[in-house]
């Protein structure tokens, strides 16, 4: 809980607020006009993927992790799937049901994904100082966290973890 003295004045929440409008917009403009790496997979699959680098997933896990409904993940899974960038295998916990992995072919799909946006990322940050930028990633992780913990505890939440 905050303290009147630990309280913030309304114009940074506002500036805040617009910023990150702002910010937002700017970012669906520039997923519009990305450069496809994949000519068959949209930037909006991408979550699936980073959500996918590390473990296989159901397809409703998967759903809460981009925090998107299962219906639309299904279909992005089953399009990422005939394009042999994403595999169905059974689950190892219950036979009967499946999970998603990435194929071979998604790995390095995602490895050149993950490449340009280092490269991209690196020329928006030129000329900050590396203290510079490791502050303000640790900012956004903190203001993602509460962002986060904000949409979980609302009632009409079912996600659960980041998109990437």
């Amino acid at each position: 809980m905050t303290t009147p003295a630990h309280r913030l004045d309304r114009a940074t929440t506002e500036r805040v607020s617009l910023d990150l409008v702002r910010l937002v917009k700017l970012l669906k403009a520039v997923r519009q006009h990305a450069p496809r790496l994949h000519p068959a997979v949209d930037t909006m699959a991408y979550p699936v993927l980073f959500n996918l680098a590390h473990e296989e997933r159901r397809v409703s896990a998967l759903a809460e992790c981009v925090h998107s409904d299962i219906s639309t993940t299904s279909r992005q899974v089953s399009s990422l799937v005939s394009h042999g960038l994403l595999e169905k295998v059974s689950d190892p916990e219950d036979g009967r049901a499946q999970v998603v992995r990435l194929s071979p072919a998604g790995h390095d799909l995602l490895a050149r994904i993950q490449e340009q946006r280092s490269t991209w990322f690196e020329q928006l940050l030129e000329g900050w100082t590396a203290q510079e930028a490791s502050d303000f990633a640790d900012h956004l992780e903190r203001f993602t966290a509460a962002l986060e913990r904000s949409h979980l505890s609302s009632p009409t939440s079912t996600t659960s973890t980041t998109e990437h």
